[in-house]
């Protein structure tokens, strides 16, 4: 078995501590990490990394190395990360031959075995190829990750099935407390989800297109999982989350002007690609269909979800509230729990846009996990912050700073996974009137 029964876990020495001294007797069925001698949990998430982008190489040939030099970059500027999130489009895959595809996973590696980082990883569309199996670089992650009796990566897949269906990355790593000792209590929860889209994997055959939305049996193996860990431990563990696509509400939100520049600061540029579409049998021609709706409803129903993060969208990596008093216009659940959704920024120099690389910092405080807030920002290459937010009751009333839109030198590809540019659009500036932080405090409340 790949996990069950772990003796124990080395972690990163200034990161999360392990659960347990080797042979100090006590067997966990599911091994997890824990919030660190400050009481914090820090989480850096990197997305959209597209080493081998084939459309971007003859260009820029160094564009796999600055991608890694990206990674480092900011895992050097934030020295406290305890687990690092690799959220989707680990590789362009549709530019590499089956016999690479891990080769271009041990360089994305490279740098959390070098700092002896714990990760989890959630594939992309574009992970998803005829000629890339999504279920073999899940296994060689473990395998390099989890070598010489040691845990690294939870990456792996816990539900059964094809995983054309149901995807290859569903699972969820348990946080325990700060307090030591052979049995820690359980505090929070981070589920890891698979939005699968791309193409099935078959080198030698047609060009099939995967469905673009997390499966409902994979839905079905989140509630009964959720409800038995709190079951078992006779509370709601609160919890965060990640898939690579974003659900619908996203872009609903998006659409209907509820975004703004200082009340959810950050990248704006570019219409929302979400799960949910139907396409034709190439892939294109796509038509929103509510095919996400499953997946919405089982998050809005999860007592103690904190915030969603995803990727998918390069040029978008704002914030927003799922407001439990505020419908979003044109989206089935139209109310939500108060939980937050957040895109994290584009890391890879492949893929489009050229907006600063970076990656996305998370923040949880063992202290404050029953107030359900966490504070987040986006780290750039450069080591400097931007769109610095405080994920609470408030958050989406209160008014932050506007983000520069600092880019690198020499434009390549803008157009999106939507088939949309908007390269040059204004940021948002839409106001509601009469929000006011009360109002806030009820979406905390309901």
């Amino acid at each position: 078995m790949k996990r069950e029964q772990l003796l124990w876990l080395l972690t990163a020495a200034a990161g999360a501590r392990p659960l347990l001294e080797y042979q100090q007797g006590t067997k966990f069925d599911y091994p997890g990490l824990r919030f660190d001698y400050d009481r914090k949990f820090h989480i850096t998430m990197f997305n959209d990394l597209h080493l081998a982008d084939g459309g971007v190489l003859p260009y820029r040939p160094d564009a796999d190395d600055k991608t890694i030099g990206v990674m480092n970059a900011v895992l050097n500027s934030e020295p406290n990360t305890d687990l690092v999130i690799l959220n989707g489009d680990l590789i362009s895959c549709e530019w590499v031959a089956p016999e690479d595809a891990n080769k271009h996973i041990d360089k994305i590696m490279q740098p959390l075995l070098d700092r002896q980082l714990p990760w989890g990883t959630t594939f992309g569309n574009h992970d998803y190829s005829k000629t890339c199996n999504v279920r073999l670089m899940s296994e060689h992650q473990w395998d390099v990750g989890n070598a010489n009796g040691r845990q690294l990566t939870w990456t792996t897949s816990s539900v059964t099935g094809d995983y054309n269906q149901v995807g290859s990355s569903n699972y969820y790593i348990p946080i325990y407390d700060s307090a030591g000792g052979g049995n820690p209590n359980l505090k929070m929860i981070i589920w890891l989800f698979d939005s699968k889209g791309g193409r099935k994997y078959q080198p030698q055959g047609e060009d099939e297109s995967i469905a673009d939305w997390v499966d409902e049996r994979v839905i079905s193996w989140f509630r009964l999982t959720r409800d038995q860990l709190n079951q078992d431990h006779g509370k709601t563990i609160p919890s965060i989350a990640f898939v690579h696509i974003p659900p619908h509400v996203t872009e609903a939100f998006q659409r209907k002007g509820g975004r703004t520049s200082t009340q959810e600061p950050g990248l704006n540029e570019e219409v929302i690609s979400h799960q949910g579409n139907v396409c034709d049998p190439s892939g294109h021609n796509c038509d929103y269909a509510g095919k996400d709706i499953p997946f919405m409803e089982a998050l809005v129903e999860t007592e103690g979800l904190m915030a969603v993060f995803s990727g998918h969208d390069h040029k978008v990596d704002w914030c927003m509230k799922w407001s439990a008093t505020k419908p979003v216009p044109n989206n089935q659940p139209a109310k939500g729990n108060g939980m937050h959704f957040c895109f994290g920024r584009h890391t890879g120099y492949g893929g489009y846009s050229d907006y600063a690389r970076g990656g996305r910092h998370i923040v949880i405080e063992e202290d404050k996990l029953g107030q359900s807030v966490l504070e987040t920002w986006i780290r750039l290459e450069d080591g400097t912050i931007s769109g610095k937010v405080t994920l609470n009751a408030t958050f989406g009333y209160d008014q932050y700073p506007a983000v520069k839109k600092t880019k690198t030198t020499g434009s390549i590809g803008d157009i999106s996974d939507s088939g949309v540019s908007v390269e040059n659009k204004p940021d948002t500036t839409t106001t509601t009137d009469n929000q006011t932080k009360a109002e806030g405090q009820a979406d905390a409340q309901a």
